[in-house]
């Protein structure tokens, strides 16, 4: 067998190296040295780098290793967020599970609107004065029903006006029906000294108002009205929007009353004093809706329903 004979050469290449850098002055060597060692500098960075992945792999890692503790708290948030979104769904169900039936039958009460035109303070004048032709139908000026201080509408009984009933312009509440003719009726306005109507104080909301306290709105006579009754305990801003909450609204749909300009607080008193402003110009209204209840014609209201309480009463009479 023949050895090998180059083996010796990168030893000697070595000694010789180290040999004249010996012999070279220092800053010779010194500078030579810096040039080796930035050339084998990316190949020390490269072996360091795969010594550092493989200290990182385990492949085997047993099931005892160390946990990050902020990732065990962002699981634990996950699942309270999750627990909370599923008590939510359970409350927003009917209780013990029991679904809401709809009747079958028709509602015995209907709700309606009547739009109906304010009369102008001259076409009232013409009138009392006999100045409009009537074509032959030979209507006498009285027979225009006129309050002082209360507008006029040009639609009456025959229309299905009654006394009482709701007006409004828009969603804001105008008054209530006060007096009705066959051709005209009149409103009374929210600021009239008589016009009384529940109320609830809400304040804006992110989506809708957020009611709170209930009150009775007054008014005041001159253009503005008064609520009254609300507690001290209760917090009232300026701003606050006054809705309906009672006979003033169609169902269960709050209708607004006016906005709170000013809120006071006596000392010592058991009640705000707080100042509202109607929501609409009552000088500048040209038509109003009128809120109507009627007996729905849809019922057969000429026998009663039969049901089975009633039938089996019948047959154990017999």
């Amino acid at each position: 067998m023949v050895r090998s004979t180059s083996n010796w050469k990168p030893l000697a290449v070595c000694l010789a190296t180290g040999l004249i850098l010996g012999v070279l002055p220092e800053p010779v060597s010194e500078s030579i040295r810096s040039g080796l060692l930035d050339l084998a500098r990316p190949g020390q960075q490269a072996a360091i780098a795969v010594a550092d992945r493989l200290a990182a792999w385990h492949p085997f890692a047993s099931p005892t290793q160390t946990v990050n503790p902020d990732t065990e708290e962002l699981a634990a948030l996950r699942l309270e967020i999750r627990r909370l979104r599923l008590a939510n769904l359970r409350l927003s169900k009917p209780a013990n599970n029991t679904p809401t039936t709809t009747p079958t039958h028709p509602p015995l009460i209907t709700t309606g609107l009547v739009t109906v035109r304010v009369l102008g303070r001259e076409t009232i004048q013409a009138w009392a004065a006999g100045r409009i032709l009537d074509h032959g139908h030979r209507l006498s000026p009285g027979s225009l029903v006129v309050e002082p201080g209360h507008s006029t509408l040009d639609l009456g009984d025959g229309n299905g006006l009654s006394k009482g009933q709701p007006a409004y312009s828009g969603r804001n509440v105008a008054g209530r029906i006060s007096r009705v003719g066959h051709l005209t009726s009149t409103l009374q306005p929210l600021t009239d000294t008589r016009f009384r109507g529940l109320a609830r104080l809400a304040r804006p909301g992110q989506d809708r108002p957020v009611f709170s306290t209930q009150g009775m709105l007054e008014g005041t006579g001159d253009g503005f009205c008064r609520l009254t009754r609300v507690p001290a305990t209760a917090a009232v801003t300026v701003g606050d929007i006054v809705y309906t909450d009672g006979r003033d609204q169609p169902d269960q749909w709050p209708m607004v009353y006016g906005t709170v300009v000013e809120a006071q607080l006596p000392d010592g008193a058991p009640h705000w004093d707080i100042r509202i402003r109607p929501a609409i110009d009552l000088d500048q209204l040209k038509q109003l809706d009128v809120l109507t209840r009627n007996l729905n014609p849809g019922r057969n209201l000429s026998r009663p329903l039969t049901t089975p309480e009633s039938t089996s009463s019948g047959v154990l009479a017999q």
